[in-house]
């Protein structure tokens, strides 16, 4: 492997004079001096020591991603995407991501510190501890999707609520008054109850009831539990609001298996807009979040505190849409 000195006396310079050409810091070095050692570097294969960089910069340039561990988060159609679009704009400012799946709270302060990380960006549900996780990291640290009730908190996030609104208001505009909600429901106050509570509440000032047995908890069945449900079902919802287009894809896949038609004989709204909602047989009617738009205010925020520490912190809500497709009957066309 080439190194600095190898450089330097081919230059015939000092190897001190090689590291601040090649570290940017070129003040006292002559351009024609520089031109030649980083001509050199190209001709001889030089590969730049990141880490060597970093520490004599006395920054990582690493701006970690943190995620639960459990099922692998990069099958999620959603996380994959905010993701990759996270990772490009950081690079874009010549910082590095590092991902990180993390267990618990003692997980997370490690990770951060073990890398000396300048920044991080929270995937997933860390409301719980989002004050342990400030008073033992400070550093800027943004959160996606959070409910917490800490009011110094940086957060990007989506009109959740309003989108259950949506749901429910296509489905009445549609004929339906018998519906279920489907979704994980990990805790109070998260991302699917605000989905959910969006949903109840629209259904309830249009006087409709969500009954008991249509709210479909993912923590306790599964999408095939949900199909053979409707299926015994003496008066099954003519219509189901779920929490994801990825999970929208499940149910509808063991619908058609088990008899069940999409959307004569069961109506499906997802969740987020994601391409694979292009790819149903039916193509699935959403709730669109703009995760560009969402990834772009999550790296600017972020940088600007990187820049400015003490900066103020700031909660920003993204609006969503709906997106209609051929998912939903009209059920008044068909009476």
């Amino acid at each position: 492997m080439v190194t600095l000195k190898d450089i330097a006396e081919r230059a015939g310079v000092s190897m001190m004079t090689v590291s601040r050409v090649m570290n940017g810091n070129q003040g006292k070095v002559s351009e024609k001096t520089a031109s030649k050692i980083r001509a050199l570097a190209d001709e001889m294969g030089y590969i730049p020591n990141s880490s060597a960089r970093s520490l004599a910069a006395k920054s990582s340039r690493i701006i970690a991603v943190l995620l639960r561990e459990g099922s692998n988060p990069m099958e999620d159609p959603y996380s994959s995407s905010f993701l990759g679009l996270i990772t490009k704009e950081v690079q874009k400012r010549g910082y590095y991501v590092m991902i990180h799946f993390v267990q618990d709270f003692s997980d997370i302060t490690f990770r951060l510190r073990s890398w000396n990380a300048e920044g991080a960006i929270f995937l997933g549900l860390f409301d719980e501890e989002i004050k342990e996780i400030q008073s033992s990291n400070h550093i800027p640290l943004v959160f996606i999707d959070s409910y917490s009730n800490i009011r110094q908190v940086i957060n990007i996030g989506i009109d959740d609520y309003k989108g259950g609104e949506l749901a429910a208001e296509h489905f009445l505009q549609k004929g339906h008054t018998n519906l279920g909600f489907a979704g994980p429901f990990t805790k109070e106050g998260g991302v699917i109850s605000k989905r959910y509570q969006g949903f109840y509440d629209a259904l309830k000032r249009a006087q409709i009831e969500v009954m008991p047995e249509h709210i479909y908890d993912l923590e306790k069945i599964t999408a095939e539990n949900i199909i053979d449900s409707i299926l015994q079902d003496p008066h099954p919802p003519t219509g189901i609001f779920t929490f994801s287009d990825q999970f929208a894809l499940y149910l509808y896949r063991i619908a058609n298996q088990k008899g069940l038609s999409i959307p004569d004989d069961l109506s499906l709204i997802g969740f987020d807009n994601l391409p694979i909602s292009h790819l149903f047989p039916v193509a699935l009617s959403t709730i669109s979040q703009d995760i560009q738009k969402k990834a772009d205010e999550t790296c600017r925020i972020l940088f600007e505190h990187i820049e400015t520490p003490d900066k103020p912190s700031e909660s920003v809500i993204l609006d969503v849409t709906f997106i209609e497709r051929n998912s939903v009957i009209n059920k008044k066309t068909k009476q």
